[in-house]
């Protein structure tokens, strides 16, 4: 568990003093977004962790994370043994379990925590394309990471789809020309091949897949401390991206072992 210590919010939030926020989350890995497995928090423990407990410091609060399997998270939250939970993408039937932020009847992706999208890179000069629907003019396979939720997406298709450990090594293929491109997580690999100048490479702007994730909050929380979950939710807009880009650096290591 990791606690931060309590003080009063201010005028604004003064019933926060001396609340404890319970946020549950997977026992499994969810590179980069939470990492390690079993009930406590990895080190270092992903980038939606390290987001929430910045916010959390900044708000004066203490904050307890608490793992276990997916379906239990959502349970707990729904009774209320949980104040809040991440990282869960918007479906209809998921709001009897916690509270979304919504915009009239669909959530507002300004206040997301995490979006995952894939994108799909190229060897300059390639004429390799996705449409949105099919990936045009390939020639041989596309490369991706072991356990990404894109190799089955794509397999889906009748896309061939050649899996590897890393990032690193799906583009040091692309660029020894034993596969055709590389699917992998936008903010992975735009990290990746900033971070070791790796020219000669051109992303695909349209998206395979984009979805975005949220910190959802138990319905009794919500009732009770709307104004704390609202200031969550503007810290969470206004900060993400901005760490996002700072903290990944860290996350680039030579085995990604997430689970997506």
């Amino acid at each position: 568990m990791i606690f931060i210590s309590t003080i009063t919010f201010g005028l604004s939030l003064a019933n926060a003093s001396h609340l404890k926020l319970r946020i549950g989350y997977n026992e499994n890995s969810s590179y980069p977004y939470f990492l390690g497995q079993g009930p406590l928090p990895a080190n270092p423990p992903g980038l939606s962790v390290e987001i929430l407990e910045i916010i959390a410091n900044e708000l004066s609060i203490e904050i307890e994370f608490i793992r276990m399997p997916g379906q239990r998270v959502l349970r707990d939250l729904e009774d209320n043994r949980l104040d809040a939970a991440f990282i869960f993408s918007f479906k209809p039937e998921r709001q009897k379990f916690g509270v979304y932020p919504m915009v009239g009847d669909v959530p507002d992706r300004d206040r997301r925590l995490a979006v995952l999208t894939y994108m799909l890179y190229k060897p300059v000069g390639s004429d390799l394309n996705w449409n949105g629907v099919f990936i045009e003019n390939l020639r041989g396979v596309i490369g991706a990471n072991t356990g990404y939720s894109i190799v089955d997406d794509l397999r889906k298709k009748g896309i061939p789809v050649e899996e590897t450990k890393s990032t690193a090594i799906n583009f040091l293929k692309m660029r020894n020309s034993r596969i055709a491109g590389v699917a992998d997580q936008e903010i992975v690999a735009d990290a990746y091949l900033q971070k070791n100048n790796i020219s000669g490479v051109e992303k695909i702007l349209r998206p395979l897949v984009s979805k975005d994730y949220f910190l959802i909050f138990s319905h009794l929380f919500s009732d009770e401390h709307p104004d704390i979950r609202d200031k969550i939710w503007q810290l969470i807009t206004e900060k993400r991206d901005e760490l996002s880009e700072q903290l990944i650096p860290k996350y680039l290591t030579n085995s990604l072992d997430g689970n997506l």
